[in-house]
């Protein structure tokens, strides 16, 4: 977490300029720093809620990198589905 390249503040820095790069914005963070990225993102605390539709509409997802939503393919891919 003290890492400049993937600290929290780093991380959060990535989110605000992909979403402002095109032309979104931020209702809404899930920030499971303590839990283990192998977890099942639908099982995450924070993340997990959004994606089970129990926190009201959006309209996408945004994250600093792929691995932070999951550590394998199968993971993004069903996190990916999920929200269609």
């Amino acid at each position: 977490m003290k890492l400049v390249t993937s600290s929290p503040e780093r991380q959060r820095e990535n989110v605000l300029t992909a979403a402002a790069s095109v032309g979104a914005h931020i209702i809404g963070w899930a920030d499971d720093w303590e839990v283990s990225g192998a977890t099942d993102p639908m099982t995450r605390p924070k993340l997990g809620p959004w994606l089970l539709d129990e926190q009201g509409p959006y309209d996408g997802l945004v994250a600093a990198a792929v691995d932070r939503l999951g550590r394998n393919v199968v993971d993004c891919l069903n996190t990916g589905y999920k929200m269609t």
